[in-house]
C-alpha cells in the first residue's frame, strides 16, 4: 500500500488550493427563469389552537401589516384547552376569515395556491374553493401547515408552503419554536421572486411515449417534488413546482432532460481542467468529491487530495460524468450527501452507483473507488491511500470527448469504452438488473410477422429494417431499454434482456435479429411484403367474405393489383355490388 508522504501533503494542499481558487465554478451566463409574485395573502392550516397561537405569534412579531390577508383552515379541535394563552389568541383572531374542515386537495405555488376543502357537516359532497370564499381572491400566496401530517405527500414541498409539525406553543419555548423563525421570516417572502429554469426538455430523445403506448417513466418515478407529469403522453416539467433536484436528469437514459445549470458540457470541461492543473500544480493522487450546493464542507479536516466540486445538487450529474471523472485522471470519486438529501434522491444515487460499480467489477476495477459518503466525517477519517483496491489509474482522455450537451449516452459510452481499453480484465459481456438501461431484444423468429411496429415506435433508432430485404435489424449502443417495442408488438415476439456488451464494435454494429424472404405479387412480380406476414394474413382472412373460395388469391397481390382484380370482378358480375 502507498500512502502519501509528508512531503507530498503540502504539494497536493497547493495543488488544491490553487484549482480551487484559479478556476471558477461552472455557470450559465443567460439562464432562462420564471418569477413568482408573492401578495402576502396567508392561510394557516391546523388544529384549532394551534393556527390561532400562530397567528397572534404572527402579530406580536410584525402587527397587522405583516400580510395582506390571514386566513385560517381549523382542520382540529383544541389540542389543550389548559393553556393559558388560548383565551386571549380566541379573542384577537375572532375577527378572521376562517374555515373548518379537511383540505381535499391543495396545488399550485407561491403566490398560487389553491385549495379546496370539504366543510365539516356540509350535506353537498362538493368541496370549497377557499380562497374565493374567504378572501374574495382566486388563490393564496402563502400556506403555513401546522397539521400532525403535512397536506402536501411529495418529499419536495412547492415554493411558499411551510409545513411544520404542530406542537403546544408557550411562552417558554416561543424563542426556540422552529415556527417562530419561520413567522420572523415570513416577510421576505413577500414580493417577487426569480428562480432558474434549471432542467431542458428535449422531446426528440424522450423514450417515454410513442404511438400511445407508454414506454420509460424513470423521470416520473424519482422526481420528489411532482414536478414531472405526463401530459397528452408527453413528458412535462412545471418549473414552478421544480426545486432542481436533478434525479430526473440523471435517471432518464437518453438525455431528454437534462440539467442546465450549468450544461453537461460545461462540467465535463471544468473538471478536465480541474484535474489537469491539479497535476500540474505538482498534486497527485486526486480524488474527487461531488457535493451538493447546500452541503457545508470543511477542507480543513480533508485529506489534501480530495478536491471538493460543488453541484447545484448532488443528483445534477449522474454516471456519465461520475466515469468520465476516471478518464480524465481522477483516482476516486465520491459522492457526499447529508441529512437534508431527500430519500428518494438517495435511492436513485444508490440504484445509478450499484449499476456503475457493477461494470467496474466486471472489468476488474476496483468499485471501492466509486462510492457514497453520506458524512463527511468519514471523509476525515479515511486517508483514502491509494493501491489497487480502491484506486483507478487510467491514461487521460486526450479528444476530451467534445460532445453536444445533450449526448449524455455518447458521454457514458465513450467513458466506459476508454476504461475497457485499459480494464484489468476483459469480459464479453455482463448481465444487468432489470431497470438498467442498456440491453439487447430477443425476438420469437417463429411468431414475429416483420410488420416493423416495433420500429415505428423505437424512440432512440435501435430498432430499423432495410429497403432491399424484409429484415429486422437491431443496434445495440442505442437501446435503453424503454420497452416502447414490447408493448407494440401485436405477436408479442418480442422480450428485453437487460445487459452490458463491451465491446464497442458489437454494440454499435446493426445485426440482423429476424428477417424472411419477400413475398412478390402473383400478377405483376412486384416485392411487396415479408414472406410470412403474407401468409399470417392469410391465416386471419381466409373466412371473411371478401376474400373466399379463389378470391383469397387476391392476399398475394400488390396493392395496385389487388384493386385492378376487385374491379375486374365487380366488371364481370355487377351483382357482386351490392354486398360491398
Amino acid at each position: 500500500m502507498t500512502v502519501q508522504s509528508t512531503e507530498q501533503q503540502p504539494l497536493n494542499q497547493y495543488a488544491r488550493h490553487h484549482v480551487l481558487t484559479a478556476l471558477s465554478r461552472p455557470q450559465n451566463l443567460a439562464a432562462p427563469s420564471i418569477s413568482y409574485q408573492s401578495k402576502g395573502h396567508l392561510l394557516m392550516i391546523g388544529a384549532d389552537d394551534l393556527a390561532r397561537l400562530a397567528a397572534v405569534q404572527l402579530y406580536a412579531l410584525h402587527g397587522p401589516q405583516a400580510v395582506a390577508s390571514l386566513s385560517l383552515l381549523i382542520t382540529d379541535p383544541v389540542q389543550d384547552l389548559n393553556n393559558p394563552a388560548l383565551e386571549e389568541a380566541l379573542k384577537q383572531t375572532e375577527k378572521l376569515p376562517i374555515a373548518y374542515g379537511k383540505p381535499t386537495q391543495i396545488k399550485g405555488y407561491m403566490g398560487q395556491f389553491e385549495v379546496w376543502v370539504k366543510a365539516e357537516g356540509a350535506e353537498t359532497e362538493e368541496a370549497i374553493h377557499l380562497a374565493p370564499a374567504l378572501i374574495a381572491k382566486k388563490q393564496f400566496d402563502l400556506i403555513i401547515d401546522l397539521g400532525q401530517t403535512p397536506s402536501l405527500s411529495q418529499e419536495l414541498s412547492p415554493p411558499g408552503y411551510f409545513y411544520i409539525q404542530g406542537e403546544r406553543y408557550t411562552q417558554e419555548n416561543s424563542t426556540t419554536h422552529k415556527l417562530h423563525e419561520l413567522l420572523e421570516q415570513l416577510p421576505d417572502y413577500i414580493g417577487e421572486f426569480e428562480k432558474p429554469m434549471f432542467l431542458r426538455v428535449n422531446h426528440d430523445l424522450c423514450a417515454h411515449s410513442s404511438r400511445g403506448l407508454t414506454g420509460c417513466t424513470r423521470c416520473l418515478d424519482v422526481c420528489p417534488a411532482d414536478a414531472i407529469q405526463s401530459l397528452n403522453r408527453q413528458i412535462e416539467v412545471d418549473h414552478y413546482l421544480c426545486h432542481g433536484a436533478g434525479g430526473c436528469s440523471t435517471a432518464c437514459p437518453t438525455g431528454a432532460l437534462s440539467f442546465a445549470i450549468p450544461k453537461s458540457s460545461m462540467m465535463l470541461e471544468y473538471l478536465q481542467r480541474l484535474l489537469k492543473q491539479y497535476r500540474e500544480q505538482g498534486g497527485e493522487q486526486p480524488v474527487l468529491v461531488f457535493h451538493g450546493a447546500d452541503t457545508e464542507v470543511n477542507l480543513e479536516h480533508w485529506p489534501a487530495h480530495l478536491i471538493p466540486v460543488e453541484l447545484e445538487e448532488i443528483t445534477s450529474v449522474g454516471p456519465e460524468l461520475w466515469l468520465q471523472a476516471f478518464c480524465a485522471g481522477s483516482e476516486q470519486v465520491v459522492l457526499l450527501t447529508d441529512a437534508q438529501t431527500p430519500d428518494s434522491l438517495l435511492t436513485l444515487l444508490r440504484k445509478e452507483l450499484k449499476l456503475a460499480q457493477s461494470l467496474l467489477r466486471a472489468m476488474g476495477y476496483a468499485e471501492s473507488a466509486l462510492r457514497l459518503v453520506e458524512d463527511q466525517n468519514a471523509l476525515s477519517a479515511n486517508p483514502y491511500a491509494h493501491d489497487a483496491t480502491n484506486s483507478i489509474k487510467v491514461p487521460s482522455l486526450q479528444n476530451k470527448v467534445q460532445l453536444d450537451p445533450l449526448a449524455k449516452r455518447d458521454l457514458l459510452l465513450a467513458a466506459i469504452d476508454h476504461l475497457y481499453q485499459y480494464a484489468p480484465e476483459t469480459i464479453e459481456q455482463l448481465p444487468l438488473p432489470a431497470f438498467a438501461p442498456f440491453g439487447q431484444i430477443s425476438v420469437e423468429a417463429d411468431a414475429c410477422t416483420l410488420c416493423f411496429s416495433c420500429v415505428a415506435v423505437c424512440p432512440t433508432a435501435s430498432l430499423s429494417t432495410t429497403q432491399t430485404h424484409p429484415a429486422l435489424n437491431f443496434t445495440e449502443a442505442n437501446c435503453v431499454q424503454c420497452g416502447l417495442c414490447q408493448a407494440a408488438c401485436p405477436e408479442k415476439a418480442i422480450s428485453l434482456d437487460t445487459r452490458f456488451l463491451f465491446n464497442a464494435d458489437l454494440r454499435h454494429a446493426p445485426r440482423v435479429v429476424c428477417q424472411d424472404e419477400p413475398f412478390c405479387c402473383r400478377d405483376c412480380g412486384t416485392a411487396f411484403a415479408p414472406a410470412r406476414t403474407v401468409q399470417r394474413i392469410k391465416e386471419k382472412l381466409q373466412h371473411h367474405s371478401m376474400f373466399a373460395g379463389d378470391a383469397i388469391r387476391r392476399l398475394e397481390l400488390c396493392e395496385d393489383c389487388r384493386v385492378k382484380d376487385i374491379y375486374r370482378d365487380l366488371v364481370a358480375d355487377p351483382t357482386k355490388q351490392l354486398s360491398i
